[in-house]
Parts: C-alpha cells; structure tokens; sequence
C-alpha cells in the first residue's frame, strides 16, 4: 500500500497535476489545500466577545497545561532510573499513531486523532479570523489515509501581530483539545458506564499462562473464576492468600467463559509463568511451569506466602528451594544464591533490598481482577480514590488502560456486564468511541502545551516571554529582548527534546 501510495504522488508531482490540485509535498507526506470554507471560518468567528473569553481561558489553561508536563517529563525522567531492563517500552510506545504504537487501536486511534486534528486546526483559524488576521486555505494531511488536517493563516500577518493576538490564536488550539477530552469522558462515565454493573462477582482472568492446567482445562483470557474448590472467591485476598490446597494436587475450579459456567480440574499451586534470562532461576535450570513447591523450608501454598517468604530473604543469600515440575515430580532441595539485582521481586515493605531469584509467577497459572474492580476501572476514572495521592494514582491507571489491555473493552469483557443498554450492538462501539476521542485528545492537547517550537507551546511561551521581558527589561532595545527571548525558547526546547529523548535511550544505557 505504502509503495503504490509513492507512486501515485510521485505521479502527480512529476505530471504537475499535483500543483494544478494545490497539493504540495513535505515528504512523503501530502498537503491537499483549499480555500473552500473559508466562509464558514468567518461566520463562527463572528461572535467575537465569546472567542476572546475563550482565548483567555486558553491562555490560563496553557500555564497550567504547561507546568503539569514539565513536571510530568521531570518525573518520568527519575523512574528511568528503576525501569527494570526487560521492562523497557519500546520506542514506537512513545508515538501516538494508529498502526504505529501497538497499544493505539487503527479504527479507534484514526477516529481520534482526526477529532484531534481537526478541531484543533479550526479551532486555530476561528480566532485568527475574529481578530482580522487573514487565513489563506485550509486542508488535510495525507500519509495513505488522512493523519491531520491545518489552517494556514497568512504568515506575514501572524508574524506582524502583536504578541497577544499570536498568544490567543496558538493557545486555543491545544485548549480545545482539552475541552473534548472532558467532554468525551463525562459521555463516557455518565450516559454510557454509569448503568453498566457486573453480571457476577467472580474474579475476571487479565492473564493466563498457556502451559499452565488452568488454560489446558478450558480457561481464556477475561473469563471468570467463581469458586475454587467448592469455596467462592470473590476477593484478591481470598485468591492470593488461599489455604488448603496442596501445592501440586488437583482441585475442582468453577469458571464462566463466553457467558457460560464451566467446572474444570487445576492443579493447585505458585506458577513459573516467566524466567528472566542470565538470573539465579535460569542458571539453576528452573523452567516456566514449575511449581513452587517449597522455599526455605516453607511449604509456598499460595502468592501471599511466596511473597512473604522473599521478604525475609537478603541479596546473596542462599535459600533451599523445591520446585514440582511439568510432570509432577519433586527436583528436591535446590540451592540457589539469590542476587542482588531490582527487578520483578522488587524491595520488602520496610524499603530493604530482597534477594532476586528472576521469576514471574501467578497462584495456578492466573492473574486475576474482582469483576466489581474491574467495573469501577473502566466506568470511573477516579475509582476508589480518597487523598490527593490515589486520586493521581487512579486517574493514571485510567489513562494506562490501552496498556492493559482494557481499551477498546475486549468482547469477553463485554458478556460480563449487564445494565440497560449494554445489549445494544452500538453501546460498546460508543464506549470504545468516546475513550479514545478522549485519551488521545488529552495527549495532543498536553504535548502541544509544552514549551517547545515547532509546538503551539513553544510559541505561546516565546509570545509570553516577549511580553514578560518588555515589562522587566523596557531599558534594553527591541532587539536586546528578542535576543534574550529566542535563546530562552530555544533552551527550552533543547531541555523538552533531551527529556523525551532520555526516556527511550535512558533504561538501555542504564
């Protein structure tokens, strides 16, 4: 697609029926103008009072947009420091484009990126028109599908402006991005999730090891445990901290999948679902699997314990374990010297190093998440939170839902929910809609903010300077302040572009 895309616009670029279409190249990128519309610019911008209010609130919301991803950068660039080495995301994490970034849905992703986009574009050329600065065309971008869209105000006019008419017209572009983000998630959390209520109280799988009995006895991805040995669970802490259950045995699971109630025989016990390379579990020869049977002399019947257990370890030490393996057998006292590398065991609860054996591992092969939990994460961006700090905490587990795999809502999650128009074929599509319209307004809106050219921030806050340096420096010349303004910005945006650039190269040097 992409080839037959570059011939066909090196076709019209060479055949000059691209300049007779005013489509101009950056790239392989297509600029398709039109001054088609330009009427109706100028009939929304007609209710003059209304935009500059607008251009006001903009300009409040660029500061404090502003700040929030400095900060929001500044800490980023701390964690670099604990990322785990076989956690380190991907760079095409970092992008927001559909098909790109494996997280953004195409469909879903386009659809909120042209909102984005365009909005934001007209949002632009609203406010040059309702302050006389003229707008030369308009069009969208093409890279085989529209990825955006602009406004191209008359550029001699932008810069011959005063600072303050610059400021209104840069600043309500990544405002309006903003305004739909709150917009979208109040449709989101009101019409649409606020009926929405589980169906059960079971616990929903969110992962599921493949070779483990629990896949092998018919469980999948999003299904749903009811009862584990005829005793419900319902809870995290019934699930990790089960008792009774023999590590190794085989126990009777109650579990919904695809809406129907199955029953299914798994063997109870602590999981390897995962080894990391060149760890004290891979050269011991521990493999994906096997069974914690028993660690320091104790008997590890569930997560809990496990995890116990390794708070009370040191680096170096050395702690007997026996593992049961795929066949059932005990591997018998192992000595393993754990080492002192952070990684997936982490630190105890008092903030001491643990010892690090290099393991994942889920209680029967499953991680799982209280329907009721996992309801309350999808409809309610603040679930649950009561302090400033779980307010923040929440809200960014709202946002990382793509990441989990929760947005769009996959089709097993959907059969667990019931309320009054969940049925409705459409509902989910309007959820799944309504998130992304928001969660990539959200990111378009603050990356924009930031204080970096070629960003709208970036020439909100050279304008801002400008203004703030006339007041502070009024005995320099012209010349003198537009010297002082252009090497801030330009500093700025040296520090915005290392920031973003340590959080890709930062974890691999580490």
């Amino acid at each position: 697609m992409f080839i037959a895309y570059l011939l066909v616009i090196i076709f019209l670029w060479r055949s000059g029926i691209a300049s007779k279409l005013n489509i101009s190249f950056a790239g392989p990128i297509a600029m398709v103008r039109t001054e088609k519309g330009k009427g109706a610019l100028d009939a929304a911008a007609k209710p003059k009072r209304f935009w500059m209010a607008y251009a006001a609130f903009a300009r409040i919301a660029f500061v404090i947009g502003m700040v929030l991803m400095v900060a929001l950068l500044l800490w980023e660039a701390t964690l670099v420091f604990n990322i785990p080495k076989q956690n380190v995301p991907a760079p095409q994490t970092y992008l927001l484009l559909p098909g790109i970034n494996p997280f953004v849905p195409i469909g879903y992703g386009i659809l909120g990126l042209a909102v984005a986009v365009v909005l934001h574009e007209l949002a632009h050329g609203i406010l040059a028109r309702a302050q006389g600065i003229s707008v030369k065309s308009m069009g969208v971008l093409l890279l085989i599908v529209p990825i955006g869209a602009f406004v191209e105000p008359d550029q001699q006019e932008i810069e011959a402006a005063d600072p303050l008419k610059r400021i209104k017209v840069f600043g309500v572009g990544p405002a309006t991005n903003m305004v739909l983000a709150l917009i979208f998630v109040l449709i989101l959390v009101f019409p649409l999730m606020g009926s929405v209520q589980p169906v059960h109280t079971g616990l929903v799988i969110d992962n599921i090891y493949s070779d483990s009995s629990s896949y092998s006895t018919g469980m999948r991805l999003w299904g749903e445990i009811v009862s584990i040995n005829n005793s419900p669970v319902t809870e995290m802490a019934q699930f990790n901290g089960i008792r009774g259950l023999v590590p190794g045995h085989a126990y009777n699971v109650e579990y919904i999948q695809n809406g129907k109630y199955h029953n299914g025989t798994v063997t109870a016990g602590v999981v390897i679902t995962g080894i990391i390379p060149g760890s004290p579990a891979a050269r011991a020869g521990i493999k994906p699997g096997y069974i914690v049977y028993e660690m320091n002399g104790t008997v590890i019947y569930n997560v809990d314990e496990l995890i116990n257990t390794f708070d009370n370890t040191t680096p170096n030490e050395t702690v007997p374990f026996i593992f049961l393996t795929h066949n059932g057998t005990s591997t018998g006292p192992l000595m393993i010297r754990l080492s002192s590398e952070a990684a997936v065991e982490g630190t105890a609860p008092s903030g001491k190093q643990i010892g690090f054996l290099g393991i994942y591992f889920a209680f029967m092969g499953v991680d799982v998440t209280p329907s009721s939990l996992l309801a309350g994460i999808l409809k309610d961006p603040f679930y649950g939170a009561s302090s400033p700090t779980s307010y923040f905490q929440s809200g960014l587990q709202f946002l990382l839902l793509p990441f989990e795999g929760l947005s769009p809502v996959p089709q097993g999650i959907e059969l667990l929910f019931s309320g009054n128009v969940v049925s409705a074929p459409i509902f989910w599509i309007a959820v799944n809609s309504c998130y992304w319209i928001f969660w990539i307004n959200l990111w378009v809106g603050l990356f924009n903010m930031l204080p970096a050219i070629p960003l709208d921030g970036g020439y909100l806050f050279r304008d801002n300077l400008r203004l703030l340096l006339k007041k502070m420096m009024s005995g320099r010349t012209d010349e003198n302040r537009e010297k002082v303004a252009m090497s801030i910005t330009s500093l700025f945006s040296v520090l915005i572009f290392m920031l973003i650039l340590w959080q890709i190269i930062g974890p691999r040097l580490l």
